[in-house]
């Protein structure tokens, strides 16, 4: 126990320091001659003043700039500074944020095979119909004008490997393959429908990678009967299923006739009551947007999950499949902290790039936070086998520690030791997640997905 308490006594160097902010500010451009506002100080202020930037006119910007830094500088001025470069150099330094993270050690456990356990999804917002020309929105009775933000990050270790500003139509399909080249072996992708393209999944393949997928409702599969290919009927599946009373099988099918691509299907037949929800939601979806009524083939399918990986059934036996899925989820918890205490979306009409550096502030006050909330919920779970409300912690961070959070982050003049041992007080008591009766918490999904390959009881 000791030895894990010790594991909050991390000492680091400032994730920023003055030089190394100048030296981003210069080359982004945002810097080229002395400046008032250098990187060092635009970085404080978009950053850490955050909570009011939504509020906050350029003259309240000014204002402040002169009573608390002693830098005058008019508000016209200022206007001009949140140009192109502005938000360079913000770009510039969450990228760096990213690639020193707090800490790289596994998280909890050891799935044998899966080195990381990667989950993706993306958040929107609409914004003022003035971006359209740079953001365009779905149109319709939404708005014309709407940002989308990607996320990715692994499970096991809380690392973040990408965090970005795109265009709504920036559809996710196509950004699935965006972060192929940063997969490495042993890396286990789980998405939603709408990211499993079949480049995507052929992609991972070759990077030695696994993945594991909802089958899209469109997507086709065929079985080999014989020397032939055959199309699987889902209806028929089903019929089978229930005369049998199964709740689970699996199959080796193709994706794709000529593709031919060759992966695991395991397939759960559905509860009544999830199966009418499924299916009451098609048929308003279609009713919406002129459509005929769902398929018969789509209402099979509605009776049943699908899941396709490349894992073996030693890695993760079919069992598992449904509950290492619904990890994707806490994605959806993570967005609702953005929205709900970090206010990503509220934002007033302002010019593109002030627009551009508000959200960009937002992702870098994130992932800062991210790191402190993920390490104590490591330490609180291993001590106490006490699960950690992310969005409570979240809370009290962005709320109550902001400031130290800047003291160590941008000044570096504390040890962040300090602050993370105050905070798992506080978590131990008041951060605890409140479990729903029946509904296990991510991490008893994490354990019980894990292979014991050391004998280790959790």
């Amino acid at each position: 126990m000791n030895s894990l308490i010790a594991d909050l006594d991390v000492s680091i160097t400032p994730f920023f320091s003055i030089n190394e902010l100048e030296q981003i500010a210069r080359e982004t451009g945002f810097v080229q001659r002395q400046s008032k506002l250098g990187g060092y100080l635009f970085l404080g202020l978009i950053v850490f003043n955050s909570e009011n930037l939504k509020s906050q006119s350029l003259n309240d910007l000014s204002v402040l700039l002169r009573e608390e830094h002693g830098v005058a500088i008019t508000k016209q001025s200022l206007h001009e500074r949140f140009n192109g470069s502005a938000v360079q150099f913000l770009k510039n330094s969450l990228e760096g944020l990213l690639r020193k993270q707090l800490d790289v050690e596994p998280y909890l456990l050891d799935l044998s095979g899966i080195n990381r356990i990667l989950i993706k999804d993306s958040v929107c917002f609409q914004i003022d119909e003035s971006m359209a020309a740079d953001y365009p929105g779905s149109g319709g009775d939404g708005s014309k004008a709407a940002v989308r933000i990607q996320f990715e990050y692994d499970l096991l270790s809380g690392n973040i490997n990408d965090i970005s500003l795109n265009a709504f139509n920036g559809q996710d399909a196509s950004n699935s393959l965006a972060t192929i080249d940063l997969l490495r072996p042993g890396d286990l992708v789980i998405r939603d429908l709408a990211y499993v393209g079949l480049q995507a999944l052929k992609e991972m393949v070759i990077k030695s990678a696994f993945y594991l997928c909802r089958l899209g409702t469109n997507v086709k599969v065929y079985e080999d009967i014989g020397d032939d290919m055959v199309e699987l009927q889902f209806s028929k599946l089903h019929r089978q299923m229930e005369k049998q009373d199964l709740s689970m099988i699996e199959k080796t099918v193709h994706i794709g006739k000529k593709e031919n691509f060759r992966t695991r299907l395991i397939i759960h037949r559905l509860p009544a009551i999830e199966v009418e929800k499924r299916i009451r939601k098609a048929r308003s979806n279609n009713k919406k947007k002129g459509r005929n009524a769902p398929s018969p083939e789509y209402l099979a399918r509605a009776h049943l999950n699908l899941f396709v990986t490349n894992t073996s059934p030693e890695v993760v036996p079919s069992k598992n499949v449904w509950s290492l899925y619904r990890l994707r989820w806490q994605i959806e918890l993570t967005f609702k902290i953005w929205k709900s205490i970090c206010d990503i979306e509220k934002v007033k009409k302002v010019k593109k790039h002030r627009l551009e550096c508000y959200i960009y502030s937002k992702l870098i006050l994130i992932l800062l936070g991210w790191k402190v909330v993920w390490k104590t919920a490591k330490v609180l779970f291993t001590l106490e086998r006490k699960a950690l409300s992310f969005y409570k912690s979240f809370k009290t961070l962005i709320t109550v520690k902001m400031s130290e959070l800047r003291d160590i982050f941008l000044l570096g003049n504390k040890r962040i030791s300090s602050l993370l041992r105050d905070f798992y007080a506080i978590s131990r008591t008041n951060h605890l997640l409140e479990k729903k009766q029946g509904s296990p918490t991510s991490l008893e999904l994490l354990l019980s997905c894990a292979t014991d390959r050391n004998n280790t009881k959790y």
